[in-house]
């Protein structure tokens, strides 16, 4: 395969998984599982970005994953199906902080990134630093549109 052609591929596997994980979350959260409220998704080259929240927590996360690298083999992901279900289980579910967890710094509206390396806040040039930093272009809108209220709050009530 050549460079180009390689690059191609590894950009349109890049939107497809996005894509997917887009879809499994709205699924997710309509079943009123874990919830994640997208604010903005996009992929650059074979890296795909998400910016959400977990309720009831009020902090911004971001991910960052480079969508050629498996994050549970040492190759490339053999399925999109298999990306998709590791990015949401491992990198979602369980890595899901509590609302008691504090936030560092004074500002839960600052993107607090992680992924394929240990962000800092040295280390997170180029990255956008608040959701208002990111092109208007990225906004994610779920199709679902949003919530119902008993939805958003099943896992609470008894």
């Amino acid at each position: 395969m050549s460079p180009s052609t390689e690059t191609a591929s590894s950009s349109e596997f890049a939107a497809e998984v996005l894509r997917n994980l887009l879809a499994r979350i709205t699924e997710e959260n309509t079943e009123g599982t874990d919830t994640f409220v997208v604010s903005h998704a996009w992929t650059d080259g074979p890296t795909m970005y998400l910016v959400y929240k977990a309720p009831p927590s009020p902090i911004t996360w971001g991910l960052v994953r480079d969508t050629r690298e498996s994050i549970i083999y040492p190759s490339a992901w053999p399925s999109l199906k298999e990306a998709v279900r590791y990015y949401y289980l491992l990198d979602l579910c369980e890595n899901r902080v509590s609302a008691a967890f504090p936030h560092p710094g004074d500002d839960p509206e600052v993107i607090l990134w992680r992924g394929d390396q240990v962000y800092t806040e040295d280390s997170c040039e180029g990255l956008p630093k608040r959701p208002t930093d990111i092109p208007d272009r990225y906004r994610y809108v779920d199709p679902t549109g949003p919530l119902p209220q008993e939805a958003r709050h099943a896992d609470q009530c008894d």
